[in-house]
């Protein structure tokens, strides 16, 4: 096979990071910089709690809060950007849970709250959609080290309230890019860790140029070699920003702000997707049959470009205007461009493939007809996605320093957005020949055209305050084209949703120490691309609907503050996996009739001294599937079994997820944290099956993060983070794919192991003038 005769061999052994050394620079600077720190005094009086990590930051009423919000700040991100992973982030997120192909965060990630997956979150940046117009997914892995360019993450659990972009079913997530500084500042960060993995990032601040225009510039790249085998990740990314003041001196007008912004990410990774089979997890953990084959000789070899390669332009231009008309009234007015450009493909080695299922004649060599041969082939996806966005908001309100016993809000706002985009695929190389230059064996394109425009009105009198949002989403989505086994995929659907929220709290005491909110909400959701085009014909998907409510207590008080939160999501029409296959043998999603998720979200924080903190997360749910059907291929007659299982549990949806943080502060920004997550069995599919089922798990994380001031140097902060303490032996994804071979239920399925105790230590340099 000449085509890899030149290719190099990698090795199957892994050179060990020099992770101690780090360790040691990392302590001894630590405690150069304590002696230096001046002492505080133990009787210094303790500000309020108010830990937007743990979700129960609250000031003002406002819609968000009806939703069980969550917020991180800035400060909080960057203790915990470890190896640039958005899992970091995502962790300090009640009810959340992650997981990777790769093992360590780096490459492709993925996330859950309340057992909801992302195709079912909303994920915006600065209001504009992050979420793949036909998948619904965010792919984090397209924007490498995004949390260093984040200046806040607010997150809703549940349906929230009215967003742009796709129907948000499990949460809704905007994240806040970095502000841009008025003051110069260069800073620098250098990051090692195990598993070959280092991070570095440099950023650079004008500053506030001639009191009208202030920039920053990011530069990232992130590179490992994965904990499992074959899984190394390639990252690179670029953030530009920069605000321009429209100011009039000589009249002292102020005409608001433009605000441009530019994301770039490319990443390569090796693709790692087919997980460990069970039977393999307690020899070879670390396992990785993606890009495996036989050569001639039968000896078995794995192909080296078995990888994804993507990138991904994001480009947002704000226009932000703020006026105080009278002391009594006051609006704010934001509109904004979008345009976002995606490139690239996965490419893999496919032995002993049919020629006729690429839709190729088969080639004659000789006297003999070839009827298979190996390939290597390309899926590319080749997308646009374009629109803008408005909002108008006015509050009648008074000035002064007590807070409002009445205040009435009202806004409107949507977003218009267009997406075209293309799937195809590319034969790269056949063992045998017989492919013409650049043969597309299958091409479908995609447009998607959405619409939503929504009203709010919120009103505030004494101790209660209501809330009502209403939204209309129109989407109109064109497929056509073929899929990658040639079937015709055209269609075109046209849906309109209408989707009312309402919610009511009251503060049970004038200090607001103690209040409780109500929130109803309905979402309605399409199918993705998916979903439709590998359901047959006669019997696609039709959208899902969900009705949320979320009842919630909270209590703060100077030292402690508690939030409990129960929710209960009906679901009509919820599309789900059971079993049930199309003609190809492809897998299809189904619409089942009723579902539900009933859980209870308990977070608290306490703080009796400056130097400790306690937080406590802990999510208590029942999520059920009523009548539910599945579907088991015959492979001794053909076609499927159907079992009648009546109330079974929605799959990878644990009943318990609980987290643990102690911070200690000994000195002034000097933190150690310990944080420890546990999991309970999450099922597979929806079988209920023990069998089936994802073990529990509980994980322990250790972070000491240290920040002192020289005159040279504005801020020095050393880092260290100890992952998987205890050295936990856990897979927190999985597949099963199950059938009847001689009478008896057989099964395939893959697992996805996390990396065992690994380490990461670096530093943060920032100059500022």
């Amino acid at each position: 096979m000449k085509y890899f005769a030149n290719q190099k061999q990698k090795s199957s052994s892994k050179r060990k990071p020099k992770f101690l050394n780090v360790a040691i620079i990392c302590l001894l600077a630590m405690l150069v910089g304590m002696l230096n720190a001046r002492a505080q005094s133990i009787t210094d009086s303790l500000s309020p709690i108010m830990l937007e990590g743990v979700g129960i930051n609250w000031t003002k009423p406002s819609g968000e809060e009806m939703f069980s919000a969550t917020s991180i700040n800035k400060d909080e991100i960057n203790s915990n950007i470890g190896n640039g992973s958005i899992n970091n982030l995502f962790e300090m997120v009640p009810s959340m849970i992650t997981t990777s192909d790769a093992g360590t965060g780096i490459g492709y990630t993925y996330m859950r709250i309340r057992g909801i997956d992302q195709t079912r979150i909303n994920v915006t940046i600065n209001g504009i959609a992050l979420n793949d117009a036909e998948s619904q997914g965010s792919w984090f892995v397209n924007l490498p080290d995004f949390g260093s360019k984040v200046q806040q993450l607010n997150v809703q659990r549940g349906v929230g309230t009215s967003n742009n972009g796709s129907a948000a079913f499990g949460a809704t997530m905007d994240f806040a890019t970095l502000d841009n500084s008025h003051q110069r500042f260069f800073e620098i960060s250098s990051t090692a860790g195990s598993f070959n993995t280092f991070r570095n990032s440099a950023t650079f601040g004008t500053g506030l140029i001639g009191d009208c225009f202030a920039a920053t510039i990011s530069y990232s790249n992130v590179l490992s070699d994965g904990y499992i085998d074959f899984a190394s990740a390639k990252l690179h990314s670029l953030f530009f920003s920069s605000d321009f003041y429209l100011k009039n001196k000589k009249k002292n007008k102020d005409y608001g702000k433009l605000k441009l912004n530019i994301l770039y990410g490319n990443e390569k990774t090796g693709l790692a997707w087919n997980g460990v089979p069970s039977d393999m997890l307690p020899t070879n953990r670390r396992y990785n049959s993606c890009g495996e084959y036989l050569d001639p000789t039968g000896q078995v070899r794995h192909y080296f470009n078995e990888t994804d390669n993507y990138q991904q332009l994001h480009t947002q231009l704000f226009y932000d205007y703020n006026k105080r008309i009278t002391d009594r009234n006051h609006i704010k007015v934001n509109v904004a461009g979008h345009f976002t450009r995606g490139l690239g493909y996965y490419e893999e080695y496919k032995a002993d493939q049919f020629y006729t299922d690429y839709a190729l004649n088969n080639p004659i060599i000789g006297n003999d007809t070839m009827y298979t041969s190996d390939f290597i082939t390309r899926k590319w996806l080749n997308n646009y996605f374009y629109g803008m966005t408005f909002s108008f908001k006015q509050s009648f309100s008074k000035v002064g320093k007590k807070e409002l016993d009445n205040r009435l809000t009202w806004s409107v706002g949507g977003s218009l957005n267009r997406y075209d985009g293309k799937e195809y695929g590319t034969i790269e190389w056949s063992e045998f020949g017989g492919v013409p230059n650049n043969y597309q064996w299958y091409i479908g394109p995609g447009k998607k055209n959405q619409f939503n425009i929504y009203g709010t009105l919120d009103y505030s009198q004494g101790r209660w305050y209501t809330y009502i949002d209403l939204q209309y989403r129109l989407i109109d989505y064109h497929i056509g084209g073929t899929d990658a086994y040639l079937a015709d995929v055209s269609q075109h659907h046209l849906w309109h949703f209408f989707n009312p929220k309402v919610g009511v709290s009251v503060d049970l005491d004038q200090n607001r120490h103690h209040s409780l909110y109500l929130s109803l909400a309905r979402s309605q959701r399409e199918p993705t691309r998916s979903d439709l085009i590998t359901a047959p014909k006669d019997n696609r998907p039709v959208p899902e609907t969900l009705y949320d409510v979320e009842l919630g207590y909270r209590m703060q008080y100077h030292k402690y503050a508690f939030n409990a939160n129960a929710y209960f999501m009906y679901y009509d029409k919820q599309l789900v996996l059971t079993g049930e296959i199309n003609d190809v043998g492809a897998a299809i999603m189904t619409n089942v009739d009723k579902s539900y998720r009933l859980g209870i979200e308990l977070v608290s924080a306490y703080r009796p001294i400056k130097y400790f903190t306690w937080n406590i997360k802990g999510t208590f749910s029942l999520n059920k599937i009523l009548d539910y059907t599945e579907y088991v291929d015959d492979w001794d007659n053909g076609g499927q079994i159907v079992k009648h299982l009546g109330t079974t549990d929605i799959s990878f949806s644990p009943n318990i997820v609980a987290s643990n943080e102690f911070i200690v502060t000994p000195v002034d920004n000097f933190n150690i944290s310990l944080t420890t997550q546990f999991v309970s069995r999450q099922f597979i599919d929806n079988s209920s099956n023990k069998l089936y089922s994802i073990k529990p798990y509980c994980v322990t994380n250790l972070n000491l993060s240290y920040c002192f001031h020289t005159k040279p140097v504005k801020d020095i902060e050393l880092f260290f983070r100890i992952n998987n303490l205890f050295n936990a032996k856990y897979e927190s994804n999985a597949w099963v794919y199950r059938y009847y071979y001689d009478g008896t239920e057989c099964f395939m399925d893959g697992y996805y192991p996390q990396a065992t105790i690994n380490f990461m230590g670096g530093v943060r340099l920032k100059f500022s003038k």
